[in-house]
């Protein structure tokens, strides 16, 4: 079978020969010109699949170049879905803007947490991530509080008084906690072997 490329203009001739020109033109827009070659005659916006390099290409609004669109012959054309996507490899995000991460309550928490899952407490009103199988604060509030001098002078470190969700200290390491601390029922702190933790009243 010849390569579905044509040049999309439909020459004059015979009834036979014209109904297989307007056949090859169909084929073409069928299979969007796949062929390992680029078409000879080239419109603005028209699509190739390049069979050499596995992509769908289309062809620009000056049509004097080639964008790649995606690729051909795997799942959603190696784009990310729109729900649960994966990314491989490094994520870059060229922004002055903002990342808007996952948001929710503690009963909102994923049913399979990962080690490294990321999100914003809309109880806890701070950050936390998924440390050593358990839940741990990021940053926000329960952090270290800094004095005058444009924080230069750092001077009090503040906690919470009530642990709310079950925590694990990282192995080989010391915890500390000012004031009177309350474990709220059902939530676990757990110090493994060689870890502890020391609380200042």
């Amino acid at each position: 079978m010849s390569p579905p490329i044509h040049d999309m203009d439909i020459a004059n001739g015979t009834g036979s020969a014209v109904r297989a020109d307007i056949n090859g033109a169909l084929a073409a827009l069928v299979a969007l010109s796949s062929n390992s070659s680029e078409p000879s005659t080239k419109y603005a916006y028209m699509f190739w699949a390049d069979t050499t390099n596995n992509v769908l290409k289309q062809r620009n609004a000056a049509n004097n170049a080639w964008i790649t669109i995606f690729s051909l012959g795997v799942a959603n054309g190696g784009l990310a879905t729109a729900a649960s996507p994966t990314f491989t490899g490094e994520a870059v995000f060229n922004s002055t803007s903002c990342i808007q991460v996952p948001s929710g309550t503690d009963a909102q928490r994923p049913g399979s947490p990962t080690n490294g899952d990321f999100r914003y407490n809309t109880d806890q009103n701070k950050f936390e991530g998924r440390v050593n199988g358990a839940w741990s604060d990021i940053g926000g509030s329960g952090g270290g509080a800094t004095g005058g001098d444009s924080g230069a002078n750092a001077v009090f470190w503040e906690n919470q008084l009530t642990v709310t969700h079950d925590y694990t200290i990282t192995a080989a390491r010391g915890a500390g906690s000012f004031g009177t601390i309350t474990i709220n029922s059902g939530k676990t702190v757990t110090i493994p072997a060689g870890s502890s933790w020391t609380i200042v009243g």
